[in-house]
C-alpha cells in the first residue's frame, strides 16, 4: 500500500482540516488547526490493522494509514499511542483527537467553499472580460451545471450582462481570505543561485522528464506586475521530483529558496493550462489570484505584501503584463 494509499491519505487529512506541509511515503509534517507542526513517521498497510502490526517509534509519533483497523487499535489511537487514518470506514485520529469518525458528517469540515467554487470566483475576480458559463466550466474543469450552481450561490458577488459574468469589486479580497491553500505535498530546496537561475535549472530538469511546471509566488508576480526583486521560487508540479541532480539541497521550510508543491487543489494546474500564460517554453504561470495568495501566505520576501498590493492594482486596472 504505497502510491494508492498516499493518494487517499492526503485528501483524508485535508478533509479533517489538517494540512500536509511536506513529507514522503516514510514521514510527514502535518500542520494542526492551531498551526502547530507535528512530525510523524508514516506506516502504510494494505489490510486491516491489528495490534500485532503496531511498532512504536522512540524518536517521534507514528501515523498508521490502513484500509481499516481493529477496535483495540482505534482505542489505542484515541489514547494517544499513535496517529491513525482509515479509509473504510473513514477515520482520522491525530494527537489523540478524532477529527473524522465513522458516521459523523464530513460536510463543510473546513467551513469553506470547495475547489471548483473558489476557482470560479477567482477567475471572475481577475478576468479582463466577461465570461460565459461554458467558458468558466472549461477553465475550471467542472460541468456548466456546476458553474450555474456556483453563480447562484455567489449572489450579488457576481453580475451578468449580455456578454457573460463578472465579479463585483472586493470579491478578490474575499477570495484570498477564504481560500484554504493548495493542500497536497510540499518539498523544500536550497540553491545558491538567484531565483531566476534556480527556476531555469529546475525547469530544465522538468523538460528532461517531460513534465510541465506551474510557476507561482515571487516569479509569477514579477511577470504579471514587476515591482520587487524575486526572493524565492514557488513551483507547482504533478508529482514530487528530486532536484539534487541540478544542484539543489533538501532544506527546512524556513531556509528554503525553492518550494515545490504537488497541490491537492486540481484547479491550480487546470486553470493555468487553460489560460496558457507562458513563463518559458512549456512551463506556465499560475493564475493571478493564486499568485497573490502565494505572495501573502508563502513568500519570505520582505516586500511581498507590497508586491501583492501592486499585483492587485494591476488586476483591478486590467493591466497585467502577462
Amino acid at each position: 500500500m504505497t502510491g494508492d494509499a498516499m493518494a487517499q491519505l492526503i485528501p483524508a487529512l485535508r478533509r479533517a482540516g489538517l494540512q500536509v506541509a511536506s513529507g514522503s511515503e516514510k514521514d510527514l509534517v502535518i500542520v494542526l488547526p492551531d498551526r502547530r507542526s507535528r512530525y510523524v513517521d508514516l506506516k502504510l498497510h494494505n489490510r486491516r490493522l491489528g495490534r500485532s502490526n503496531i511498532v512504536h517509534s522512540a524518536d517521534r509519533p507514528t501515523m498508521y494509514a490502513a484500509v481499516s483497523a481493529t477496535s483495540a487499535v482505534v482505542s489505542a489511537a484515541k489514547d494517544g499511542e499513535f496517529d491513525l487514518v482509515t479509509f473504510d470506514p473513514p477515520r482520522v485520529i491525530v494527537a489523540a483527537q478524532a477529527f473524522i469518525q465513522p458516521g459523523a458528517s464530513q460536510r463543510n469540515v473546513l467551513g469553506r467553499p470547495g475547489w471548483g467554487t473558489q476557482a470560479v470566483l477567482r477567475i471572475l475576480a481577475t478576468t479582463a472580460l466577461p465570461l460565459r458559463q461554458v467558458e468558466l466550466a472549461e477553465m475550471v474543469g467542472i460541468s456548466p451545471q456546476a458553474v450555474s450552481q456556483v453563480l447562484k450561490r455567489a449572489g450579488d458577488r457576481v453580475v451578468r450582462d449580455g456578454s457573460g459574468w463578472t465579479a463585483r469589486e472586493g470579491v478578490l479580497r474575499t477570495w484570498v481570505e477564504e481560500y484554504r491553500g493548495p493542500g497536497g505535498m510540499s518539498t523544500y530546496w536550497y540553491g545558491l543561485d538567484d531565483p531566476a537561475e534556480q527556476s531555469r535549472l529546475a525547469l530544465a530538469l522538468l523538460d528532461e522528464l517531460d513534465l510541465t511546471g506551474i510557476i507561482g509566488g515571487d516569479l509569477a508576480a514579477d511577470r504579471y506586475s514587476p515591482w520587487q526583486l524575486p526572493g524565492s521560487v514557488r513551483l507547482y508540479l504533478p508529482e514530487l521530483i528530486d532536484f539534487t541532480s541540478v544542484g539543489f539541497s533538501p532544506a527546512q521550510p524556513a531556509e528554503a529558496t525553492m518550494t515545490v508543491v504537488v497541490p491537492l487543489d486540481p484547479t491550480i494546474v487546470h486553470v493555468a493550462t487553460t489560460q496558457a500564460r507562458p513563463y518559458v517554453g512549456r512551463h506556465l504561470l499560475a493564475d493571478p489570484a493564486i499568485t497573490m495568495w502565494d505572495l501573502l501566505n508563502t513568500s519570505g520576501t520582505p516586500t511581498a505584501h507590497e508586491a501583492a498590493h501592486h499585483l492587485n492594482t494591476a488586476i483591478s486596472a486590467r493591466s497585467l503584463d502577462a
